[in-house]
């Protein structure tokens, strides 16, 4: 039992460490990381309630055929399931640790490996070890491509909005969980028709989304960015504190801080480089009061 555990589990976790390490300029507090996590696992019982309903629902609408096949696995699987990590994924949109794009795609990816990982446990004690090698290779890969996807339109999205473009932003959220649900959808539909064309189809575009997660993944952790842009953080950082502002600070950190004493400049910090190019960007603490990061290292059959 311990050993079906193990491989149904390891894929997951695996996969969490790969994005974990390619987060170069600085790592998420693992509490944050884990709570995610755990908050994908907690999904997989949630969807599975919602999933029996809207297939109840559909299939005393529907006779069967293709539209009951779409209907079912697009909206009752995969919008479903991707909804479920898109709403727990949201619980870290306003926070403090996220203000980088990359941070994004660790929070999904958290998320989708939790998930993958708890339905990865009830298939493998159904169907043993088997089941567990056949989906390390495609499902749970699976789910964390969707994450990915997912996480890196998150990310941009949330640049956008602190940047003030209302319009980017909105259109990111909604690619955000459009593009993992379209992928999910077509990959289970295909799987539970009768056609092996389909099912060949299916499994390829799976291994070109696990390609392109990769490839992305890869990008934009050299290419990392900060949410806001430089301008905002000048601004910010030449503004002397108020006496609120500094009592608040000194509350949450414990120490007294200091007043700015000259623009952060890109000269000084970074040389003549704009850092927000890419492949230049640097994450630097621009004051000596502000929160030192922390270092601490750390999908029915094959359906996702």
């Amino acid at each position: 039992m311990n050993l079906l555990i193990a491989a149904a589990v390891l894929p997951a976790i695996a996969l969490l460490y790969y994005v974990y390490k390619k987060d170069t300029v600085e790592k998420e507090p693992p509490r944050l990381i884990i709570r995610l996590f755990v908050l994908g696992m907690v999904a997989g019982p949630l969807a599975g309630i919602t999933e029996n309903f809207a297939f109840a629902a559909f299939e005393s609408i529907l006779s069967p055929g293709p539209l009951l096949l779409i209907c079912e696995y697009f909206i009752g699987v995969a919008a479903v399931e991707e909804g479920f990590k898109y709403l727990f994924l949201n619980t870290v949109r306003n926070s403090p640790e996220f203000n980088y794009v990359f941070d994004g795609i660790v929070y999904a990816v958290a998320v989708a490996v939790g998930f993958a990982a708890l339905e990865n446990i009830l298939y493998v004690f159904d169907g043993g070890f088997e089941v567990a090698v056949q989906r390390a290779i495609f499902a749970v890969p699976g789910h964390f491509a969707d994450g990915v996807i997912m996480g890196c339109f998150f990310g941009l999205a949330k640049q956008r909005e602190v940047r003030g473009n209302k319009a980017g932003a909105h259109m990111y959220y909604v690619l955000a969980f459009l593009l993992p649900t379209i992928e999910h959808g077509f990959y289970d539909a295909a799987l539970s028709s009768e056609s092996d064309l389909l099912a060949l189809i299916a499994l390829a575009l799976d291994l070109a989304f696990i390609a392109i997660a990769i490839a992305l993944i890869r990008r934009m952790s050299k290419n990392d960015s900060p949410l806001h842009h430089p301008n905002q953080i000048r601004a910010a950082q030449t503004t002397p504190l108020t006496p609120m502002d500094a009592q608040s600070q000194m509350n949450q950190y414990g120490q007294t801080p200091q007043q700015p004493t000259q623009p952060y400049g890109y000269g000084q910090q970074y040389g003549q480089q704009n850092p927000w190019q890419h492949g230049t960007a640097q994450r630097q603490a621009p004051t000596q009061w502000q929160q030192p990061s922390q270092q601490q290292p750390w999908d029915s059959d094959s359906q996702h």
